[in-house]
């Protein structure tokens, strides 16, 4: 049995990790299983920490945010980020709240989100291309499906240009710098 069998919190970062994993390849469908596997152990530690009156770490949030919005669950997503951008800044909060708010409709809130995104991230494309379509959102003929789908393919081609980079160690793993969790 997997150590983490009995601990959801990591059965949810090993499913995230394997998710984000298969999404780097552009194994979608291996990405959509593990992200579904993740949602549904990080509802599990969620409840459990709440239940014991604990807080829950704000990289759990954040993961769990970003498997929740990956599953169209964008309701879940942007309650859990918002929680997670209370605890400590993260850049990925503010990107994928930024899509659930807008993939829910709320094209105001997925501004104000995407406007906030730091630059210390040091993510130069993401960072361009959130700016750019928060202003979007602003105008009168705004369209936040449009929106969302510059800001995933800007994912992809910041994705690939991390890839070129050096990661950082972190414990046992190696990490792209600077991504809050």
């Amino acid at each position: 049995m997997p150590l983490f069998a009995s601990q959801p919190s990591r059965k949810g970062e090993h499913h995230f990790e394997r998710a984000r994993a298969a999404e780097l390849r552009g194994d979608f469908a291996a990405a959509e299983d593990h992200f579904s596997a993740g949602a549904e152990a990080f509802d599990v530690h969620l409840s459990q920490t709440e239940d014991k009156g604990k807080a829950v770490r704000p990289a759990h949030l954040v993961m769990a945010g970003i498997c929740y919005t990956r599953l169209g669950r964008n309701r879940d997503a942007v309650r859990v980020l918002d929680r997670a951008l209370a605890a400590r800044e993260i850049p990925d909060a503010f990107l994928h709240a930024g899509y659930a708010a807008a993939k829910s409709g709320d094209a105001a809130k997925a501004a104000s989100y995407w406007a906030r995104y730091p630059d210390w991230a040091e993510q130069p494309i993401l960072s361009a291309v959130l700016r750019e379509q928060a202003a979007a959102l602003g105008e009168p003929d705004a369209d936040p499906d449009a929106a969302c789908l510059a800001v995933a393919r800007a994912v992809q081609r910041q994705d690939r240009e991390n890839a070129k980079r050096k990661f950082t160690t972190r414990g046992r793993k190696d990490v792209p710098a600077r991504k809050g969790y």
